[in-house]
């Protein structure tokens, strides 16, 4: 699916560690929808070098808001309650 140019990314889910939002990344992706998890291009998976937590968002395009959502809760996956829309 194309996106707008003004299609903004938005955080529909927040995990413990990159890996976990890497995971639920690419599940998203293998159903159609286009997932981002910052910082993980970087191959930074700091999560599980030295110890230290660190918490990773997973985004969508708003556009793909709904249906990743909906997939989410399919897997049984955490959701970011939504935030009000202006």
């Amino acid at each position: 699916m194309a996106h707008r140019q003004d299609d903004a990314l938005i955080t529909i889910a927040i995990f413990e560690t990159e890996l976990e939002a890497s995971f639920a990344r690419g599940a998203l992706e293998a159903s159609g929808i286009r997932a981002l998890v910052p910082g993980e291009s970087s191959g930074s998976f700091s999560g599980l070098y030295g110890g230290r937590a660190t918490r990773a968002e997973l985004q969508v395009f708003d556009s793909d808001r709904d249906r990743a959502i909906a997939e989410l809760r399919r897997l049984h996956i955490r959701i970011v309650p939504p935030r009000h829309r202006a």
